[in-house]
């Protein structure tokens, strides 16, 4: 499913998140360490296949490390211009 929006939520240290597989694939990502307003469900349907709900919490895994991957770079001071290259790059699909 598609959608026509898009929405922006800054996180901080207490944000928690929490995934759920029982009855319907769901990550849970909680802001204010609460399931309150402005916590965010992403639900994989169940039309899909165990191996098609597989594939898509495995890329948005590797989206949610990639990221990681890169800000704790920086954050060790292991950042430079040819890191920023080669993610630039595979961001793209080059």
């Amino acid at each position: 499913m598609s959608t026509g929006y898009n929405h922006t939520y800054f996180i901080d240290g207490r944000t928690e998140c929490r995934a759920f597989t029982a009855v319907n694939a769901a990550l849970m990502v909680e802001p204010d360490g609460a399931y309150t307003p402005g916590s965010v469900s992403f639900q994989i349907g169940s039309d899909l296949s165990p191996a098609e709900r597989a594939q898509v919490a495995e890329r948005f895994a590797e989206a949610v490390t990639s990221w990681a991957t890169e800000l704790r770079a920086r954050a060790d001071g292991d950042w430079d211009a040819a890191n920023a290259i080669a993610a630039a790059r595979k961001k793209g699909g080059a």
